[in-house]
């Protein structure tokens, strides 16, 4: 018990003498993934639920998938 203790004391230590100084930049930089907020025309959006709905998919999954396959497509006409 005593050692774990010991590591509990010593990252205790570390938090108060080194304060955390992480951005909100390389927190998003070293994300996998990272959040979009796009505005759609109504017509567009409505499109968007309907396929959604009728592949059984979130909006936010099939967007994900069109816009991959949109900039895969688009490379390729380069």
């Amino acid at each position: 018990m005593s050692f774990l203790r010991g590591l509990l004391d010593e990252l205790r230590d570390q938090l108060e003498t080194e304060p955390l100084t992480i951005t909100a930049a390389q927190v998003a930089e070293a994300a996998d993934s990272e959040r979009l907020n796009v505005t759609l025309p109504g017509g567009v959006m409505n499109r968007l639920k309907q396929q959604a709905l009728a592949e059984g998919r979130s909006c936010s999954s099939l967007a994900t998938f069109l816009i991959e396959d949109g900039l895969r497509r688009h490379a390729m006409l380069r």
